[in-house]
């Protein structure tokens, strides 16, 4: 024992950070961060528009299949209400049902708003209106295909990807849409 009564901690006492260590850390810390936040943000937007994608695909293949098991006209289009068609594009959507003179909402989805969509000429000709009929076939008006954009402006590289249903199959591609999001191609 210590003079004092304490016994000696001797040789292996323990230490603390000093301050000087702990602004080091911090100051790399803030450094890698830093160079690491584009990156990440990228890999965000990315992600956005990857799920607004797979939504949107989710949303035809609800839309088809329904058509069949049910036997029933069903619209995917865009909506102001979430229960009944709109005339201008957004990003709401839904999947609605009429069948025996009731329309019934099958499904409603709120892309992110950083997601612009777009739609293409046929779409576009078509009221905005993808319609699958009882066969499990699409039509856009008086098309047979149609395609619903979707970009994410500040999003470098292929920034779009290009929803298309064409007869009874639904697909994507992603493309370039560039900064201004331009409007899908039909297929």
């Amino acid at each position: 024992m210590s003079r004092c009564g304490r016994k000696s901690r001797g040789r292996h006492a323990a230490r603390g950070v000093t301050l000087v260590e702990l602004v080091v850390t911090l100051a790399v810390a803030a450094m890698l961060a830093a160079i690491a936040m584009p990156s990440f943000s990228n890999l965000v937007r990315g992600n956005r528009l990857k799920s607004s994608a797979n939504e949107m695909v989710a949303m035809l293949q609800t839309a088809k299949v329904a058509a069949v098991s049910r036997r029933a006209r069903v619209s995917v289009c865009p909506s102001a209400d979430g229960a009944s068609c709109a005339a201008t594009v957004g990003n709401r959507w839904i999947a609605l049902m009429v069948k025996d003179g009731v329309s019934t909402v099958l499904r409603d989805s709120t892309l992110h708003e950083s997601v612009v969509v777009k739609s293409s000429a046929n779409l576009s000709a078509g009221n905005h209106r993808l319609v699958f009929v009882p066969s499990g076939f699409s039509s856009v008006g008086a098309n047979a295909s149609g395609t619903i954009g979707l970009c994410v402006a500040n999003l470098s590289g292929n920034n779009g990807i290009d929803v298309t249903t064409n007869v009874s199959r639904v697909s994507t591609r992603r493309r370039a849409a560039t900064a201004a999001c331009t409007v899908p191609a039909d297929n």
